[in-house]
């Protein structure tokens, strides 16, 4: 009796532990990937821009373009700080390849082209009206900035404000690359 119990015990648990595992394993297919990483090629996505011309990431890089591409919104003041910075970056070296796409999450394009018009943005302004994107890249924080190289590669990410001078030592080395 007491070995009866002891194996249906046995079985008990092999089941549970079974059961779990085929749990914890079909969850994992429906998990979140992991953020795009620093080494591997951005994702590529394609937008509108608040001219309504579509922009595909992988369009912009494969022009042999060192790419800036800034996760923003109009409402955020540390977003709104930068935008000189930015503006000041892309003036200083857009004749040197480089591509600055200001990635505006969940507003409306009226809004976002009248800021832009308003604060001198020159360089590409695109719309995530869905956030999808801003989702794939998985950007919780803005402002949100990811440096691509001229092969999409994702050199460099960095999370908050920035400055021209910060950009300027991330930028340079990767223009000088062939």
């Amino acid at each position: 009796m007491k070995r009866a119990m002891f194996l249906g015990t046995i079985v008990l648990v092999v089941l549970a532990v079974v059961m779990v595992s085929w749990k914890t394993g079909s969850a994992a297919k429906n998990q979140v990937k992991t953020a795009p990483q620093i080494g591997y090629i951005a994702p590529d996505f394609t937008l509108t821009d608040i001219n309504g011309k579509k922009v595909t990431l992988s369009e912009v890089y494969s022009g042999n373009k060192v790419t800036v591409l800034n996760f923003w919104a109009t409402w955020c003041p540390p977003c709104r700080a930068e935008i000189p910075e930015l503006s000041k970056l892309y003036q200083k070296y857009r004749s040197q390849k480089l591509a600055l796409l200001a990635v505006d999450l969940q507003e409306a394009s009226g809004n976002v082209k009248n800021f832009a018009a308003d604060n001198g943005m020159k360089f590409s302004v695109l719309l995530d009206g869905t956030g999808e994107v801003g989702g794939v890249y998985q950007v919780y924080s803005i402002p949100s900035t990811f440096i691509l190289d001229r092969n999409g590669r994702i050199r460099d990410v960095i999370i908050g404000s920035t400055n021209l001078k910060t950009l300027e030592v991330k930028i340079q080395p990767l223009l000088r690359e062939k």
